[in-house]
């Protein structure tokens, strides 16, 4: 590096001299990877040598390892410094940002996978009252991060749009009066659509998402109407409706409506019919997500659910399906999660995913309030409460301050959990430096919030998705569209100040 003085060509690495690093053999390949949120991808006899110390100077390898904080005694601190801030970000914002309004349990459809708790929509006494959607903006507003993004959940907010109104005008005001930046997103199932609903949201820039799981046939399975019908036909009304109209006029095309999908078991077989739906509806991204046994959806996942291996043989198989439908100029779809992922690797930048941090977004990054204005270290935690068990619950818009949610027990040990440095096989892990645990998952799955990662389904299922992107970046064709898929996204952060329509931070 400049900085360095440079070593006369032929001295060999002192083996002794390696810096911190952890490794993984990738077969026929190791990757590296340190803390800094460097990686080198090495053959097995490059990785030999350096593992040997018979890595010379002037050698390209040699290069390659001191310019990316692999040797010891030539290790750049002011660049390896800025690059490990520059990945941790989120670290030196206080509070959260993204902050979940429960306005609702009541829905009008009754999904088979559905963790949100959701009630029949008859039950008003779970609708979100005025009073509490005012303090628990006043709580929002409390909280010390110069960013806040409300997003509205449910249930289906839709079904008390009063509240949904309420809190947009008044959060709006609020932002206005003491200069925060504000962003909003509203996460509903389009059944319930109206035009004025929607002059309202794009009038006051709420960004849209909804939840579309594929063709007709999988869609209605896994998203059926209380009482039966087919919910699939109006989401695509809705979707093709609020394109046509963001597209006319050049104010709302950063508005443009999202969709996500969940994989249920049903859904394994159905890749590219999902993939060719959302190209077909013009949608600029698909997100390929796995289910999570969290609430609901872990009493009945015997009929939904599936092994962890599955769902990466399911993520792999379709994300080469969008990178051949890219190569061959099809459709330049693009995969959420590989983006949120190469965000990470590539450019070394926090993409916002609460779940892929350390410590992760429970109470951090995110709060989650329920219509009754409890407040929990993320909504995960929020449906183990719906069942029973208030472990996640920690405030209440009526009686908390930030103080005292951010200084509650159950945060400390999210916090304590979700840091890789305290996690055994985490530590020493070649993915360490872009993942992240999620401690009510392994509180639901293994009765601790630490959870013991080699038995995991959560550790399985990402280190399965590192494997596919790191194999990704190293085939040439592949890599091309990433690459591309970076530059795509980067000017679209780079044109709007706004979230994007149907990208909230975290969707569940």
């Amino acid at each position: 590096m400049s900085r360095l003085t440079a070593l006369p060509s032929g001295a060999a690495v002192d083996t002794g001299a390696l810096a911190a690093f952890n490794f993984r053999d990738m077969g026929g390949w190791h990757l590296l990877t340190n803390d800094y949120g460097q990686f080198l991808m090495l053959s097995s006899a490059d990785f030999s040598r350096f593992m040997a110390g018979k890595v010379v100077a002037g050698d390209p390898l040699y290069a390659e390892l001191e310019s990316r904080g692999f040797l010891k005694a030539r290790l750049d601190f002011k660049q390896l410094a800025a690059n490990y801030v520059k990945k941790n970000s989120f670290q030196w914002f206080p509070g959260p940002s993204l902050h979940m309004i429960v306005v609702t349990l009541r829905c009008n459809q009754k999904c088979q996978y559905c963790h949100s708790s959701v009630v029949d929509p008859s039950r008003t006494d779970t609708d979100m009252d005025v009073e509490t959607a005012r303090k628990t903006v006043d709580f929002i507003f409390s909280t010390p991060n110069p960013t806040i993004c409300i997003e509205f959940q449910g249930g289906e907010p839709l079904l008390n749009w009063p509240v949904v109104k309420f809190i947009t005008e008044y959060a709006q005001a609020k932002a206005k009066a003491g200069n925060r930046k504000l962003l909003m997103a509203l996460v509903c199932n389009f059944t319930l659509m109206t035009e004025d609903k929607l002059d309202f949201l794009f009038d006051h820039h709420v960004s849209i998402c909804t939840s579309l799981d594929g063709p007709a046939e999988l869609h209605n399975k896994n998203r059926p109407f209380l009482g039966g019908g087919e919910a699939q036909q109006k989401v695509v009304y809705w979707l093709e409706k609020i394109q046509e109209r963001c597209n006319a006029d050049e104010k709302k095309k950063h508005y443009l409506p999202g969709a996500l999908m969940t994989t249920t078991r049903f859904s394994m077989d159905y890749g590219p019919e999902i993939v060719d739906l959302y190209v077909k509806l013009g949608l600029e991204q698909i997100f390929l997500r796995p289910l999570s046994p969290i609430g609901y959806a872990k009493r009945v996942w015997k009929d939904v659910g599936y092994e962890a291996e599955e769902f990466v043989r399911f993520y792999e198989k379709t994300l080469d399906y969008i990178i051949d439908l890219n190569v061959s100029g099809k459709s330049d779809i693009m995969e959420r999660m590989a983006l949120i992922l190469l965000s990470k690797v590539v450019k070394g930048e926090d993409p916002g995913f609460m779940d892929l941090r350390s410590p992760a977004g429970a109470v951090l990054g995110c709060l989650a309030y329920n219509y009754n204005g409890e407040i929990f270290v993320s909504d995960e935690g929020r449906m183990v409460d719906h069942q029973g068990d208030p472990l996640f619950r920690v405030g209440d818009v009526a009686k908390s301050d930030w103080i005292s949610v951010i200084d509650h027990p159950t945060t400390r040990a999210c916090v304590s959990a979700s840091t890789l440095d305290n996690q055994p096989m985490c530590h020493q892990c070649a993915f360490k430096p872009y993942c992240g645990v999620e401690p009510v998952f392994h509180y639901e799955t293994q009765k601790s919030v630490f959870g013991q990662m080699p038995t995991s389904g959560w550790c399985v299922s990402h280190m399965g998705i590192f494997d596919v992107i790191f194999r990704k970046l190293r085939d040439p064709r592949a890599r091309r569209v990433l690459d591309k898929w970076l530059e795509r996204d980067q000017c679209r952060w780079q044109e709007s100040e706004a979230v994007p329509a149907g990208q909230p931070e975290v969707v569940r």
